[in-house]
C-alpha cells in the first residue's frame, strides 16, 4: 500500500509540482535574472513592428518607445498609422516613420524594403500583423472560407512573417550588435491541431517553426529570436473586452511578453496564459471539451451581433 502511495505521491509531483513551479519560476526569478529587453536599446537605435496600429502591435509599439527606442510603424490603415505615430511622440519623445503596407497583398515588399534600408540601425522586429476568423468554425462549414479569405489569411500571416523576416535580418546580422531581436508573434493555437480554428493555427504553426529554424541556423550570433504564442488577449480582433489573470490588456500582454525576451524562444507571454496552456494540454479531454464550448460560444456571440 506504501508503495502505490508513495509511486502515487511522485507521479503528482512530477506532473503538477514540478511544471507548475517552474511556470512560476520562470515568470519571475527566470526574468529578473535572464531578461534582455532591456538590451534592446544598445543594439539599435529604431524597432520595426508590423500591425502596429491596434491590440497587441499597437502595444508593443507602446512598450518600446517607452523604452526609448524609436518606432518604424507598418500598417495598412494611413489615418491609424499617422495617429499611433503622433501618440507615441507626444508620450515617449521618441522619433517614428510609418510605413502603409496592405499584408494580404504580395507586391508590397520591394518599397518595405527600401524603407528599412533606409533606417540607421534596428534594435528589433515585431512581427506581428496577421489576420484570424471572425468566428470559431468547421474549415468547410463556414461562411467565410471563400478562395480569397483563405489566400488573404495566407499572404497577412504567412508571407508577411518570411518576406519581412529576410528583409531586416540581414542588417541585423551585418550589424552584429549584442541584444537585437525578432519577436514574432504566433498563438497559443500554433502549438497544437486546433479545430474550427484550423487555417489561422497552421498559418500560426509556419510562423513558430519558421523562427525556431531560424534560431538554429544563428546559432553564434547576437540576434535573439523569440516566438511569443498567446492565448486569449483583451483586443478588437478576439472581440474580448473584459480583462483578468486569463485574459490580459494588450498592454500587459506586450510588457509582460517583451520581459520574457531572453528567458523562453518560445513562450507564451503572460503568467495566466502559460498556466493556462499547461492545464490544457496536460489534463486528459480538456483541450477539446473546451475548443468545443470555445465554439459554440463564438457562434452564438457572432449572431447577436
Amino acid at each position: 500500500m506504501f508503495c502505490w502511495v508513495s509511486l502515487v505521491a511522485l507521479l503528482v509531483l512530477w506532473k503538477v509540482v514540478f511544471p507548475l513551479l517552474k511556470i512560476l519560476a520562470t515568470y519571475t526569478v527566470g526574468i529578473a535574472f535572464f531578461s534582455k529587453r532591456h538590451g534592446l536599446k544598445k543594439a539599435g537605435e529604431w524597432a520595426i513592428v508590423t500591425g502596429a496600429t491596434d491590440g497587441i502591435g499597437k502595444a508593443y509599439a507602446n512598450e518600446l518607445a517607452h523604452d526609448g527606442l524609436n518606432i518604424m510603424l507598418i500598417s495598412r490603415n494611413m489615418e491609424k498609422l499617422e495617429a499611433v505615430a503622433k501618440e507615441l511622440r507626444e508620450a515617449h519623445n521618441v522619433k517614428t516613420k510609418v510605413v502603409e503596407c496592405d499584408f494580404t497583398r504580395t507586391d508590397i515588399y520591394s518599397r518595405l524594403q527600401t524603407e528599412v534600408n533606409h533606417l540607421t540601425s534596428i534594435a528589433c522586429l515585431i512581427n506581428n500583423v496577421g489576420m484570424s476568423y471572425p468566428y470559431m468554425d468547421k474549415y468547410v462549414d463556414a461562411d467565410f472560407t471563400s478562395l480569397e479569405f483563405i489566400q488573404n489569411l495566407i499572404a497577412c500571416n504567412i508571407n508577411s512573417a518570411a518576406c519581412v523576416t529576410r528583409i531586416v535580418l540581414p542588417k541585423l546580422i551585418k550589424q552584429n550588435t549584442p541584444g537585437s531581436a525578432i519577436v514574432n508573434v504566433s498563438s497559443m493555437s500554433g502549438l497544437t491541431p486546433f479545430p474550427y480554428l484550423s487555417l489561422y493555427s497552421a498559418s500560426k504553426s509556419f510562423v513558430l517553426n519558421l523562427a525556431e529554424a531560424i534560431r538554429l541556423e544563428l546559432t553564434g550570433t547576437n540576434v535573439l529570436i523569440q516566438t511569443v504564442c498567446p492565448m486569449l488577449v483583451a483586443t478588437n480582433m478576439s472581440k474580448v473586452k473584459s480583462t483578468g489573470i486569463f485574459v490580459p490588456s494588450a498592454q500587459q500582454y506586450a510588457s509582460s511578453a517583451l520581459n520574457m525576451l531572453g528567458v523562453e524562444h518560445v513562450t507564451l507571454g503572460w503568467l495566466g496564459h502559460a498556466l493556462s496552456s499547461w492545464a490544457l494540454l496536460s489534463i486528459p479531454g480538456m483541450f477539446l471539451s473546451t475548443v468545443k464550448s470555445m465554439h459554440k460560444r463564438s457562434i452564438k456571440r457572432f449572431k447577436h451581433q
